[in-house]
């Protein structure tokens, strides 16, 4: 008999597009595709009072996925914080309560969770303690941000030591984790997927201004200072507009407007906002190149979708890029950090309209390799490593 997966994730549409969102779709759209129920509890949080355990959720169908929308409060100390407070511990704690309250009237068989902190933590102590196996999911910051943070990083190593399963979007993200805890015995490297592109890039255009696109979540993993700084390298030698589509951190955007300012690119960089899901191909496709600069990634879902509709792209060797990419067949890979790298690949895109063309061609050619199905019969192959089917 097909299992009862219980899904946990921060993120899931349509309240959230990202790139974690939409994994958390496809594997549970691909398990409900093989016949398991699956329920998601897509958890977030709010400020002011906590919704009481009785009242924070709301269900509802998504086709064939039942959706469990959880509710929690921020945890605050507005008059300073005691020796016996904790950051986040009683919001932690009614995640979890959320979490066994759904159990407990559905009686799941497994859990999946996706993100480390606080997700994968969170379900692997309700897991263990059920005695149900659990497959957590690393996507990218989760272990190359909060590994470096002394408070979360045990539980970090909690969460990857309760795993039954662990599912990484890139070997390089394996390989962290393994160096906090030895984990590469139960470990499996299952790359993001791309449907066949719902646009076509034309091809070089030909004509100034050259369109470097890029889009995402811009912060410090993106990269976007660095190309900043290769746009303006660029321009010494050829007009130049980046195109970026998304939204920055809050964080971020001090570093970012100072940037625009000390490089005199504010006439050189158009922010689209965020660009619906449905609608990116078409707008990646009227560029001329994309651009992924990232210092840390999982497998980008952008630069994918980049590659499907065929775009000549250049991206830092970070995460799953180099799988993604064959250099100097399918795109161009450059150094993480190093912003002359960036704008040296952007001109010699620029320069050499043939290398463009080929390179986007062969870029829509490569994602036939990362298809749905691939990626469906990967995540059946783990499920099927810890639950009957």
């Amino acid at each position: 008999m097909p299992p009862k997966i219980c899904v946990v994730t921060p993120e899931y549409p349509p309240l959230r597009w990202g790139g974690l969102a939409r994994t958390a779709l496809r594997v549970s759209e691909h398990l409900a595709g093989l016949g398991a129920a699956v329920h998601v509890l897509h958890h977030r949080t709010v400020d002011g009072l906590a919704p009481l355990l009785d009242e924070n959720r709301t269900t509802a169908h998504q086709g064939a996925v039942v959706v469990h929308d959880v509710v929690l409060g921020r945890e605050t100390f507005p008059q300073g914080r005691a020796l016996w407070d904790c950051p986040h511990a009683l919001t932690l704690q009614m995640l979890f309560e959320s979490m066994e309250m759904l159990h407990r009237a559905e009686r799941f068989d497994v859990f999946l969770s996706f993100f480390l902190y606080p997700t994968g933590y969170v379900t692997g102590l309700l897991a263990r303690r059920e005695g149900r196996p659990h497959v957590a999911c690393a996507v990218g910051n989760d272990i190359k941000k909060y590994v470096f943070s002394p408070e979360k990083a045990a539980t970090c190593r909690s969460a990857l030591a309760n795993a039954d399963r662990l599912v990484f979007l890139a070997e390089d993200l394996l390989a962290l984790a393994d160096a906090l805890v030895p984990v590469r015995d139960k470990s499996r490297v299952i790359y993001n997927s791309v449907a066949p592109g719902a646009a076509r890039w034309p091809g070089p255009r030909g004509r100034e201004p050259f369109s470097v696109r890029a889009a995402g979540i811009f912060k410090h993993a993106k990269g976007l200072p660095y190309l900043l700084k290769a746009v303006a390298q660029f321009r010494q030698t050829g007009d130049i507009v980046l195109d970026l589509a998304g939204e920055t951190r809050p964080e971020e955007i001090p570093r970012r407007d100072a940037l625009l300012d000390r490089l005199g690119l504010g006439d050189a960089v158009r922010l689209h906002g965020v660009v619906p899901h449905e609608a990116m191909p078409r707008w990646l496709a009227q560029g001329d190149v994309f651009a992924l600069p990232s210092v840390s990634e999982g497998c980008p879902n952008v630069l994918m979708e980049a590659m499907a509709v065929g775009m000549p792209c250049v991206a830092t060797r970070v995460g799953a890029t180099t799988a993604l990419v064959e250099d100097g067949v399918s795109g161009l890979l450059v150094d993480w950090g190093e912003a002359g790298q960036l704008a040296a690949a952007l001109g010699r895109l620029r320069d050499d309209p043939g290398l463009a063309a080929a390179l986007g061609s062969q870029a829509a050619r490569r994602m036939d390799l990362f298809s749905p199905e691939r990626e469906r019969r990967a995540w059946e192959a783990v499920l099927r490593e810890v639950v009957a089917w």
